[in-house]
C-alpha cells in the first residue's frame, strides 16, 4: 500500500446516498489495513457519530483514529484516547445561538449521546441523530445549557433555499473569531477560529511524523477543503461540490460508485 494514511469524509465520502458503507468500498479499506494503512474518518459529525463506522471497518481491530467536529476533537480508536479537544470561545456561544435565531435558523449541539436543542421542532434534529446513532434532548433554554457545557461545535441548520441566502448574514458579525463553514445543503458548521479539518491533519502528522506526501484523502464538501488540499493526494468524489473538485489532485467515482474503492484499488 503506497499510503499510510487513508483520510476519509464520512458522509458523501465514505457512505454512499443511503449512509451506507458499499460492500466494495468496505473490503478495500480493509485490504489496505491489513497492507498497513491506517484508517482516519475524518467528520463534521461528533465522535460518537462514527463509531458504527469504525467497527464496521475494522478498525477496531486495526487500530485508527477519529477525527471529529471537523478538526476539534480527535481520538485513537478503539482506545479513545485523546488526542486533541478544542471547543468554542465561550465568549462566542450566546452570539452564535441569539444570531441564529436572528435569522430563523436551527441550532443544535452535541453532548455524549445526545442532540441538544430548544426547539421541539428543530430542523434535521431527528436527521442529525439518526445518522450519528444519537437521542434527541430538548431542553429549555440553550443558552443556559451552554453557560455549563463548551462544545466542540454549533451546528445550524435550515431548509437548503433558505439557509444559503443567509450564510453571509450569520458568518459576517464573528469575522475571524470562528471557523464557519458548510457541510450539507442545509447544514452550517462552526467551530473555533483556525479549527477544520486540514489543519487537524497536519498536526496530526507531525506529531505522528507521517509525511502529506504518504497521506490520502478523500472528501465531497466544503469543509474538506483544506483536507484534500494538505494531503498529499487529494480525491474529490464524483458527487464533490465544484470548488473542491477544482483543487482535488485526483476526481473520483461517486460515493454511490465506490469511489473510495475505485482509487484505493489501483495501490493494493
Amino acid at each position: 500500500m503506497k499510503y499510510k494514511w487513508i483520510v476519509m469524509d464520512m458522509d458523501g465520502t465514505l457512505t454512499n446516498s443511503e449512509k451506507k458503507i458499499t460492500p466494495r468500498t468496505r473490503e478495500a479499506l480493509i485490504q489496505a489495513q491489513k497492507q498497513g494503512a491506517t484508517l482516519i474518518l475524518a467528520s463534521g459529525r461528533p465522535t460518537h457519530g462514527l463509531y458504527k463506522e469504525a467497527k464496521e471497518l475494522m478498525m477496531d481491530t486495526y487500530g485508527g483514529i477519529l477525527m471529529s467536529f471537523n478538526g476539534a476533537r480527535m481520538v485513537e480508536y478503539p482506545s479513545e484516547k485523546v488526542l486533541y479537544n478544542h471547543v468554542v470561545l465561550p465568549k462566542c456561544k450566546r452570539p452564535i445561538i441569539n444570531n441564529a435565531r436572528a435569522l430563523n435558523l436551527s441550532v443544535m449541539i452535541h453532548d455524549g449521546e445526545y442532540v441538544i436543542t430548544d426547539v421541539e421542532d428543530c430542523y434535521k434534529a431527528d436527521y442529525e441523530a439518526s445518522i450519528c446513532n444519537m437521542k434527541v434532548k430538548v431542553v429549555d433554554d440553550l443558552n443556559e445549557y451552554v453557560e455549563n457545557f463548551d462544545p466542540n461545535k454549533f451546528l445550524i441548520s435550515a431548509p437548503a433555499d433558505y439557509l444559503k441566502t443567509q450564510f453571509e448574514d450569520f458568518r459576517l458579525p464573528f469575522g475571524d473569531m470562528l471557523t464557519i463553514c458548510t457541510s450539507a445543503p442545509f447544514y452550517i458548521e462552526v467551530v473555533d477560529n483556525g479549527i477544520d479539518k486540514g489543519s487537524a491533519l497536519r498536526d496530526l502528522s507531525e506529531q505522528m511524523h507521517v509525511s502529506k506526501d504518504e497521506i490520502i484523502a478523500f472528501g465531497d464538501e466544503m469543509n474538506d477543503l483544506t483536507m484534500l488540499q494538505f494531503a498529499g493526494c487529494g480525491v474529490a468524489m464524483g458527487n464533490a461540490v465544484k470548488p473542491i473538485r477544482l483543487i482535488a489532485d485526483k476526481i473520483t467515482a461517486s460515493n454511490d460508485d465506490d469511489g473510495i474503492a475505485v482509487t484505493l484499488e489501483k495501490y493494493l
